[in-house]
């Protein structure tokens, strides 16, 4: 069968060789490389897998070797792809050896009768999720990998991958991946009349999960976070560029939601490049970006491509300032730094370079004005700005050069609760600030909300099934419930927040069944080595600081008491901050009775200058109007129905 014809469209973009390339394009293909080095050197012949250091799995060891070699090849494909169009004497040596070994390490892995054998894929098996992935490095790789195979080595892998038909897939963005395998085999030869139809079905149950404003919930998982990006809109434009001639109009609704998605995405990144750490998987970091290269690529992109590339890049650089590899200089798992605590339990040494797809935009010609240096894609064009979007009940907000969540319902299903509740459960997340663990095991978080303890017990419940009520561009408002069924303990909580500037006012109304202890905590203060923390614990304005950064909480009404959730050294237990050794969160304590109703009201702030964390005056806080004055903010005034009045 002849490829050639089969090529996917990416590969027309890039051009042919030249001599030399814009210095932006230049700086992306050296991040690349960069991050190619240190797995050139754990390439070892007779192996189908890169022995990267980290956690193990709860899949099985095959599919942690797979895991490793297919996620390190698609970054590897990448760049190749760009080195077609420009390289250095640099390059060429590790070209030749990474090209040589790839193809070794599969066609090992994927022989039954090797000791490499990566073993078939099964219902469920994450072999299917990496197969998936595979399909993407094997279209990339044509002309120097599957072009150049054997006529038997080709029907090995085909063989190979055709163990992934028939298997169940989660149902979810897992459901693409089934999809790849299936159209790759069909293009190349080993198609069946029911293979058509099969991807066709997946796609409908695919596009039956699309909300609304180019957000998609993620099937079983019931949440609303950056796999929007890093999965859905990567995927589906893949899809788009390479066997979407079997449907265009699928092709046409793809763009669209995707060119949606990118309207209001930006606004999720803060200024330095962080986004906030939200949702499962955040040890992907700068693959938050994976879409904005294959939009453009599509005619997806609603911003011009330098403005998409200047956002990307501070992504990229901003994290690839931080100490984020581990001993052997590879990608670790982690946010800023290596920290295995925050990891879901179905990461692996190999996970973090799930980051490859951040460099889709290698794949365009260095002609394109994603390319073109223009000063202004270096900052944001609005320094603050706050958009409300109803289908993922998430609320952004760009203040002060960082980027904010306020999180109005998005969650986690009740089966997964394992990853964590309290990286969907939170009222918000703050680029530069992250969030802290609990202690153990049977606490929930006390940062960025509020939670519940039953007296006499040591469970501390937090938020995570939410229904909202209001997601506007002022105010927030959701239901909920604090506690569990093993206790079948229950406190239910009716939540509104506004906000000025760096500061919330929330506003609890909470009905307690049974008799306990409710705190309200500040954004976790992440605080270095090197920085020394300044710790204000007094009532009713607890505050912290690490000489940059503060945190503060004012209490307006319904609390009795203040307190710190706090790592300051290390003989105060293990590290549990994503960023830094060591943390602080002003709480906001009070007991409740069985059957008790009380508002409990606060003010948050997160931010860098001191007087703007000056606390608030309480003017008026009569029904249904509350009136409140600040040294900077000046008068702030709120008329709301559900605000009660509070007596002195």
């Amino acid at each position: 069968m002849d490829t050639k014809e089969l090529k996917p469209r990416f590969f027309e973009f890039a051009g042919p060789r030249r001599d030399t390339v814009p210095s932006t394009y230049r700086t992306w293909q050296n991040h690349a490389r960069s991050l190619i080095e240190p797995l050139v050197v754990l390439m070892e012949e007779g192996k189908a897998q890169l022995d990267i250091e980290g956690m193990a799995s709860d899949h099985d060891a095959n599919a942690d070797r797979l895991e490793a070699l297919a996620r390190p090849l698609v970054l590897f494909c990448h760049w190749e792809r760009s080195t077609q169009v420009y390289q250095d004497e640099r390059d060429a040596a590790l070209l030749e050896k990474s090209k040589a070994w790839f193809k070794d390490a599969l066609l090992l892995g994927s022989d039954p009768v090797s000791d490499q054998f990566f073993g078939y894929s099964a219902n469920f098996h994450q072999h299917s999720v990496e197969m998936g992935l595979m399909v993407i490095g094997l279209e990339l790789s044509r002309d120097w990998f599957w072009d150049e195979l054997q006529d038997a080595e080709r029907e090995r892998i085909l063989s190979w991958l055709e163990s992934d038909v028939g298997n169940g897939h989660h149902w979810n963005n897992h459901m693409f991946f089934g999809i790849f395998v299936l159209e790759f085999l069909q293009r190349e030869g080993r198609r069946r009349e029911a293979y058509r139809g099969v991807v066709n079905r997946w796609f409908e149950e695919l596009e039956g999960m699309y909300a609304d404003e180019g957000w998609y919930m993620d099937g079983m998982n019931q949440a609303f976070d950056f796999y929007n990006a890093y999965a859905w809109h990567y995927y589906s434009m893949w899809w788009v560029g390479l066997y979407g001639e079997s449907d265009t109009r699928r092709c046409e609704r793809f763009k669209a939601r995707t060119y949606r998605f990118l309207q209001d995405y930006p606004t999720f990144f803060a200024k330095s490049g962080e986004h906030p750490a939200f949702g499962r998987s955040i040890a992907y970091r700068f693959n938050a970006t994976a879409p904005f290269g294959l939009a453009q690529a599509m005619g997806a992109l609603p911003m011009e491509g330098s403005k998409a590339r200047g956002l990307c890049q501070r992504s990229l650089e901003f994290f690839l300032s931080k100490p984020i590899s581990q001993d052997q200089g590879c990608l670790s798992l982690g946010w800023y730094d290596e920290f295995l605590p925050m990891v879901e339990v179905y990461s692996t040494g190999g996970s973090p370079y799930w980051a490859a797809k951040a460099f889709s935009p290698l794949l365009l010609s260095p002609d394109d004005t994603f390319w073109q240096e223009d000063a202004a894609a270096s900052v944001s064009e609005e320094s603050n700005r706050v958009v409300a979007l109803k289908a993922p009940c998430l609320i952004v907000r760009q203040i002060d050069g960082e980027a904010e969540i306020i999180n109005a319902g998005s969650q986690i299903a009740s089966t997964n609760t394992r990853f964590g509740p309290h990286k969907w459960g939170r009222l918000s997340y703050k680029s530069a600030w992250g969030f802290a663990l609990a202690k153990e095991p049977s606490m929930y978080p006390f940062d960025g909300g509020l939670t519940a303890q039953k007296m006499g017990s040591e469970v501390v419940y937090g938020r995570h099934y939410t229904a909202p009520f209001a997601i506007e561009e002022e105010l927030m408002g959701c239901l909920y419930s604090l506690g569990g069924k093993l206790e079948q303990f229950q406190v239910s909580v009716e939540t509104r927040v506004w906000w000025k500037g760096n500061w919330h006012l929330i506003v609890h109304r909470v009905l307690a069944k049974d008799a306990a202890t409710l705190r309200h905590g500040s954004y976790a203060l992440p605080i270095s080595a090197d920085q020394e923390a300044e710790i204000k614990d007094g009532f009713p304005f607890p505050s912290a600081s690490n000489g940059k950064q503060s945190v503060a909480v004012q209490a307006v009404c319904g609390f009795t008491r203040s307190a710190f959730d706090k790592r300051l050294n290390d003989e105060e237990g293990p590290r549990r901050h994503i960023q830094t050794p060591y943390h602080a969160t002003a709480l906001l304590e009070t007991e409740l009775g069985a059957n008790e109703t009380r508002d409990l009201a606060v003010l948050n702030w997160a931010g860098i200058r001191s007087e703007e964390g000056q606390a608030w005056r309480l003017d008026s806080l009569e029904k249904g109007a509350w009136a409140m004055s600040h040294p900077v903010h000046g008068k702030w005034n709120i008329e709301d129905e559900s605000l009660r009045k509070v007596s002195e």
